[in-house]
């Protein structure tokens, strides 16, 4: 559509023009409708009768505002986290000579915003002033209040126009544009046309459900409170009950998941382990959610069924740097080796079709801002405490039944921050008896199996290959 056609025939020609209208603009009185747009704005309200008040019921009331504070404390932790994701407001300020919101305008649902920003920037007087909002799919526009002088047509339609011989007053009706959204999406962009003469802007509007936290009760944040300790087992049960001895031994009162395939079942079942058994042979990622889905805390510690706790074993250093970092993952120092840190990146193919090149080489990305010891990296091993939800997100792909280090992390790019930190040690007590080895690293199934991850990467993942 050309504004030119439309409104072309309506444009005075142009002359020098004072600014008085346009300084004068913040006194011109405007007139609310309210009744309009209240109907179709919802707030909180947890007086209503039909309404289950969960804060009141479910604590007792001298707990309350106790409970209360931490819950604010944790809610401000989650948007921290969360800050990167949000919308933020820009707004394009008279250079078209349109202002308007290049981005940061959110609304949800059915639900109306104000299109903050909105001006015209004209040096020149004219017999008349006209603009005009365009909508798409989503959404209709309105106004919020009315101001003298200025014609407009349209309201709550695709197409919404006004006019004045006053540009100040124009301007003044332009702060009270309202998008309303009749399509309902949980997450979708519209985008507005802003049209001046032969000007035209667009503006985006993000169409966006609210969504509730995820938080955490802590109580009076001890590690057992905060953190679960998950594990898979197989066909070694001298390894796991090491490992649930040496967690007994420091930290007494942390749970412990263990998800077991092995046959025959021997209990592990304890005051604080949780034994959950699977049928045999079921497979490590299988056992990995399994135990991942089980956590009730806000962090997991992630262990092989080999490791043992030791006096270097300090977890509320891991769980001091998830609280104070926007991290998912933070990983320590497992036996004898190095610090492990590992640079993974896609590397698209020429062109858009073609499979990724997954470039895999051992290094990291700097240092933890505030956390010298930390590492940002795209993997870590298999010593770590991670954000419970976060690490539930990404998952672990059940058909890796009995080995795919690298696939989780690959799964995970983009989607955990990682970092592996020095001063945190756990001791690796290796074993693999015969029974184990057969099923683990069998050489009847090793060669199918290695096939069988290169086929999941190549069409899961869109991988053409390993590099590094």
């Amino acid at each position: 559509m050309s504004p030119e056609s439309t409104w072309e025939k309506n444009v005075s020609p142009i002359v020098v023009q004072s600014k008085t209208d346009t300084v004068m603009a913040n006194n011109i009185p405007y007139t609310l409708r309210g009744d309009s747009l209240k109907s179709k704005s919802r707030t909180c309200n947890c007086t209503d009768g039909n309404t289950l008040k969960v804060n009141f019921q479910a604590i007792d009331p001298e707990e309350l505002k106790e409970v209360k504070d931490r819950r604010k404390a944790e809610l401000q932790k989650f948007k921290r986290r969360k800050e990167s994701s949000k919308e933020t407001l820009l707004i394009v300020n008279g250079s078209v000579p349109l202002s308007y919101p290049a981005q940061g305008v959110v609304v949800a649902p059915h639900e109306p915003v104000y299109i903050p920003g909105l001006k015209v920037a004209d040096d020149t007087v004219r017999d008349d002033y006209k603009v005009q909002l365009l909508s798409a799919e989503f959404g209709v526009l309105d106004i919020g209040a009315t101001v003298p002088n200025v014609d407009v047509n349209g309201l709550e339609t695709t197409s919404l126009t006004m006019s004045s011989t006053s540009l100040a007053h124009l301007n003044r009706q332009l702060e009270f544009v309202v998008y309303v959204s009749t399509v309902f999406d949980i997450d979708a962009r519209e985008y507005v046309h802003f049209v001046y003469m032969q000007h035209e802007a667009i503006i985006p509007i993000i169409i966006r459900v609210r969504k509730p936290p995820i938080l955490y009760d802590t109580g009076k944040g001890e590690i057992h409170d905060k953190v679960t300790a998950v594990t898979k087992t197989f066909l070694r049960y001298g390894s796991v009950r090491l490992l649930l001895r040496s967690i007994q031994k420091y930290y007494p009162r942390m749970r412990v998941v263990v998800a077991d395939d092995s046959k025959p079942i021997e209990d592990l079942q304890s005051e604080h382990v949780d034994h959950y058994v699977m049928p045999f042979a079921s497979g490590w990622f299988g056992g990995r959610n399994l135990a991942v889905s089980q956590v009730t805390t806000p962090y997991l510690l992630w262990l092989d069924d080999d490791f043992v706790f030791t006096e270097d074993t300090k977890l509320e250093i891991m769980a001091g740097v998830l609280d104070n970092s926007n991290l998912d993952v933070v990983s320590g120092i497992a036996g004898e080796k190095n610090l492990v840190t590992t640079r993974m990146e896609l590397i698209p193919g020429t062109d858009d079709d073609d499979g990724y090149c997954i470039s895999h080489k051992s290094g990291n990305y700097g240092q933890v801002p505030g956390f010298p010891d930390c590492y940002l990296t795209t993997k870590v091993f298999n010593f770590f405490m991670g954000r419970s939800d976060e690490i539930r997100s990404v998952g672990f792909y059940p058909a890796y039944s009995r080995y795919a280090d690298r696939e989780f992390y690959l799964e995970a790019l983009g989607k955990l921050r990682m970092a592996a930190c020095k001063g945190i040690h756990i001791g690796h007590n290796q074993t693999r008896n015969r029974e184990y080895k057969k099923y683990r690293y069998g050489r009847d199934q090793e060669e199918n199996y290695k096939k069988y991850i290169m086929r999941v990467n190549y069409f899961r993942n869109n991988a053409d290959c390993w590099h590094g």
